[in-house]
């Protein structure tokens, strides 16, 4: 209802008597009151969204790649493997050798098996595909370097601090850092 329409309603009341005027005031009265609580009932609870929004916007975002944050109670199936990666292109050339096999924590963190405290660190352009339980390692080119499970020797050699230019800090663990040279299967 517009101002002028509000006027035009009070002006034929008040020709009707001045009891009739009283009742349209009031009624009037009533209807501004409720939509002005709606609009701070909506401007509250438009805030309360944004607020929530945002907050799950900036958790989206701090996570490598886009990955979605596991879910509690979720199956490890389900979280989303992801790996720790360095700003150098290439494999390292360092020529230490871990023996392990590629398992993912339940946070989807690769890890090599029995060396939980290490964190591997893998060069940049690589990726992982699949899920926790199944997963591979492919190479800038997308070619499949490492397996989930398979036997391998991960070359290499550790490196003394994580770089803020790396990516997936939160799989990092308080251990070594092994930064992830060639990749081969033991004969």
């Amino acid at each position: 209802m517009s101002a002028n329409d509000l006027r035009d309603l009070l002006r034929a009341t008040a020709a009707a008597g001045r009891d009739a005027v009283d009742m349209a005031e009031d009624a009037v009265t009533v209807r501004i009151r409720r939509r002005r609580t709606r609009g701070r009932r909506l401007a509250v609870g438009g805030t309360a969204l944004a607020a929530a929004v945002v907050i799950a916007g900036a958790t989206w975002a701090v996570r490598p790649g886009g990955q979605s944050p596991p879910v509690s109670g979720q199956s490890t199936a389900a979280v989303p493997p992801r790996i720790v990666r360095s700003d150098f292109d290439g494999p390292s050339g360092m020529e230490a050798a871990l023996q392990a096999r590629l398992t993912a924590d339940a946070n989807g963190c690769v890890r090599a098996s029995d060396h939980s405290d290490v964190t591997l660190v893998w060069p940049r352009g690589y990726t992982v595909r699949g899920d926790s339980k199944s997963f591979e390692i492919l190479d800038a080119a997308n070619k499949v370097v490492a397996r989930s499970g398979t036997p391998m020797i991960i070359g290499g050699g550790g490196a003394d601090n994580f770089q803020d230019t790396w990516t997936g800090r939160d799989c990092a663990t308080n251990g070594h850092l092994w930064m992830v040279g060639t990749i081969s299967t033991p004969r």
